[in-house]
């Protein structure tokens, strides 16, 4: 029956994708490419749909596209919202915003559980019906990248050039440049994270680990098997499952598994194998329970690990690093994680996207942009607490906003300085590109490659299990 039903929806999803292709404006055949004939990676000069870097020797770029001859749609006098719980503390003060600015606009807002949330998108979307703003975590699709192929979802480009208040140098270069397919930006990121594993300069020095050395993602696996050979008991990180440091690292380091444009799997087995090897020696370590006695920063002290957990956010994240400075007197550090690309990768949070399909597509545009806006990404509700603090914001400024003395009095548990502030502020916002592992390719993963990490089977056995999955599940 299930078998039936993606068989069913898989044919709804051709079916739109075939009508948006005929009704849209013909595009320009890129040099070197026939029309219609997808490119591997990334366009030259633009993100991949991951948000990877584009790779040396990358094929054409895909034609800028003309939009000046695009025309905002209508006015009209309604807008239907989904969106999960905990994504309300987001999206419940910017549709009140919304009410507040367009009160002829009838607002139909539903909150739903995920499951309800995921199988209402499978079904409803395709249909051409449902919201006319969507609103996700990372995980409430399966495969978000997938879904833009099919161009079920509008090109909010022209949206934005033709919108004299948006400034894109606002926000995250790095970041914004995801959700891009074939040149039209069909998802556009609300929060991300930057991963930022939380250590001292003294801790690094003591397990043999150089950080000036780190320039590269192989770099960075070296260091923790340096450190892995001085404490050899020891955990690498604080706390945590072995499948949560896999997932972790594999986004900050950007790498690929699926090229969507051809249709073909895209797997680097030699970065893959030494990004695994290190959450093996991540296993093999014992880690150390930490107990009430003890908090993640004060066991960096006792030597019971290289670093403490990323934050999800950078006001957690700036108390932490003061916490290290203030309570210890050790020199805080954050250590990166290069991806294989170079530079540093930000973690896709929660995202939003306009339907084909939606009636409302200007209302649609305008909480997009109250989303994006400085009420929102710096904005606090009752009792201080930030709106978005799962994540980070995508707005700059809101960075600055959320690790400031002055607009994070309510989080704050030590004194810092302006010093310590602008370290943070320059950290979260120095990303090059970002990145979504969609929830079935991190179950493939999970389930064929974790039997490496906890050493009950060869690598050749679970890699080639893993690749099998890929090709099988490339070629749905």
């Amino acid at each position: 029956m299930k078998t039936a039903v993606k068989r069913i929806l898989a044919l709804i999803l051709a079916g739109i994708m075939l009508l948006a292709v005929l009704s849209c404006a013909k595009e320009e055949t890129p040099s070197g490419a026939s029309a219609g004939t997808p490119q591997t990676n990334a366009p030259s000069g633009e993100a991949a749909p991951d948000g990877s870097a584009e790779p040396e020797n990358a094929p054409p770029a895909w034609p800028t596209r003309d939009y000046s001859d695009f025309v905002m749609p209508e006015e009209t006098n309604e807008l239907t919202v989904y969106s999960t719980g905990m994504l309300g503390l987001v999206m419940n003060p910017a549709v009140e915003i919304f009410k507040k600015l367009y009160p002829d606009v009838t607002v139909n807002y539903k909150v739903l559980g995920d499951d309800e949330f995921g199988a209402i998108v499978e079904t409803e979307i395709p249909a051409g019906k449902g919201p006319d703003l969507l609103f996700c975590y990372r995980f409430n699709l399966p495969d978000p990248y997938k879904v833009m192929t099919t161009k079920l979802f509008t090109d909010i480009n022209p949206y934005f050039m033709n919108d004299e208040t948006f400034r894109p140098d606002d926000y995250l270069e790095g970041a914004m440049n995801w959700g891009t397919y074939r040149g039209e930006k069909q998802l556009v990121p609300i929060e991300v994270r930057v991963l930022a594993f939380k250590t001292s300069l003294e801790t690094l020095a003591d397990g043999g680990v150089d950080p000036d050395a780190i320039k590269t993602f192989e770099d960075f696996c070296a260091a923790c098997h340096t450190y892995h050979e001085t404490y050899p008991r020891n955990a690498l990180f604080a706390e945590g499952g072995d499948d949560d440091y896999m997932m972790e690292l594999l986004y900050a380091s950007n790498m690929p598994f699926l090229d969507y444009e051809n249709g073909t799997v895209q797997v680097d087995e030699e970065k893959l194998h030494t990004l695994l090897d290190v959450c093996k020696a991540y296993h093999a370590g014992k880690p150390h329970k930490v107990g009430m006695e003890y908090t993640q920063i004060s066991g960096l002290f006792e030597r019971m690990y290289l670093c403490s957990n990323s934050s999800l956010s950078p006001f957690i994240l700036l108390n932490d690093m003061t916490l290290i400075t203030r309570g210890e007197g050790e020199t805080p550090y954050l250590l990166s994680v290069p991806s294989v690309q170079g530079g540093k990768t930000a973690e896709v949070i929660s995202y939003a996207a306009v339907p084909q399909a939606s009636q409302n597509k200007l209302n649609a545009y305008r909480l997009l942009r109250i989303l994006l806006s400085e009420d929102i990404q710096s904005g606090r509700g009752g009792g201080g607490t930030a709106y978005i603090r799962i994540g980070m914001p995508v707005r700059k400024a809101s960075i600055a906003d959320q690790v400031t003395e002055d607009k994070n009095k309510f989080y704050a548990e030590l004194p810092h300085s302006d010093e310590d502030a602008q370290q943070i502020i320059d950290y979260c916002t120095s990303v090059q590109s970002a990145a979504l592992i969609p929830k079935i390719i991190e179950r493939y993963l999970s389930l064929e490659m974790m039997p490496y990490v906890r050493g009950d089977k060869p690598w050749d056995d679970c890699y080639k299990r893993f690749l099998n999955t890929l090709e099988l599940y490339v070629s749905e």
